[in-house]
């Protein structure tokens, strides 16, 4: 543990000299985000004390691709996210192409308009991991491989503690190898993401994730402060030819029911939502950006 706090502390330090332009020591923070990992998973486990959370207790969020509103809001899963949460009407992507959009959910910036950078930059999944005791990120390639430009903490090598592969896969951890809390983000490759395959195959995607999520304890349980996990979803970006606006919602049982949202929301929305949820300092844009806060009951 002492081991562990220490790393953490070096971590800090060497965000701060990143902000401010100054070099790392790359291979002392790979070694770090390999404690961060490795503690934060043994740590997971059941008998630690969770963080104090705001409007949830785990956050497990989703992405698919290149649609705007008006073409996908008809899709059978996209109304059952209406009927059983709240959907932001007026939710925009920040950029294109994807890669900086993804980023800018998790970290609170673009870093370029590169669709990877591969490097490391502070994001949700590092803050959190440098809380005491650390919230783990874990990653699930429910469909196929997640491109990288689609997976912001590889992107942005953000310390996770675990990545999984399968929707089965996940199913299982529901059942009792997840944590809270617990950042999650579960992602599909191009043929399943809407990307390249038809919105058909991506509907069925989402329908199985949401049934999923429905049956599992882990997402029905509340944590010690009354508080449950939340689902978010949306797009990256529209398909170029609108005003980037794209489909998003939150469901779950914290958050309201058969709602519609109308105020202006933004990917730094989401950033500075989940760094609000946990108590960490916002980033980059999102310290500009207001959380997302009629979605909660």
């Amino acid at each position: 543990m002492k081991a562990f706090l220490g790393s953490v502390h070096h971590a800090a330090r060497e965000r701060r000299l990143h902000r401010a332009g100054q070099p790392v020591d790359r291979r002392a923070f790979v070694r770090w985000a390999i404690a961060a990992a490795a503690a934060a998973a043994t740590l997971g486990r059941a008998g630690r004390a969770p963080a104090r959370s705001r409007w949830w207790s785990s956050l497990v969020f989703g992405v698919f691709e290149n649609h705007g509103f008006a073409q996908v809001a008809g899709l059978p899963s996209h109304r059952r996210l209406a009927r059983e949460g709240t959907v932001l009407a007026r939710y925009t992507a920040v950029s294109h192409p994807s890669g900086p959009n993804y980023r800018a959910m998790i970290s609170g910036a673009t870093w370029g308009v590169g669709e990877t950078v591969d490097t490391f930059h502070p994001s949700v999944a590092s803050e959190a991991a440098a809380q005491a005791p650390p919230i783990p990120t874990y990653v699930y390639h429910l469909a196929g491989e997640i491109p990288q430009r689609h997976n912001p903490f590889a992107d942005l090598r953000a310390p996770v503690a675990a990545v999984r592969r399968g929707l089965d896969a996940f199913r299982r951890d529901l059942a009792g190898a997840l944590p809270t809390p617990a950042l999650v983000y579960v992602g599909w490759d191009d043929e399943n993401s809407m990307h390249d395959g038809p919105p058909a195959v991506a509907d069925r995607n989402l329908t199985a994730l949401l049934d999923t999520l429905a049956a599992s304890r882990w997402f029905s349980r509340p944590d010690r402060e009354g508080r449950y996990p939340a689902f978010f979803f949306c797009y990256d970006e529209d398909d170029g030819d609108g005003d980037n606006r794209v489909f998003a919602s939150w469901w779950g049982r914290g958050a309201r029911r058969g709602v519609v949202s109308h105020t202006r929301y933004t990917h730094y929305s989401f950033c500075r939502t989940v760094t609000d949820n946990w108590g960490l300092a916002p980033l980059g844009g999102g310290a500009g950006a207001a959380s997302i806060q009629d979605v909660w009951r």
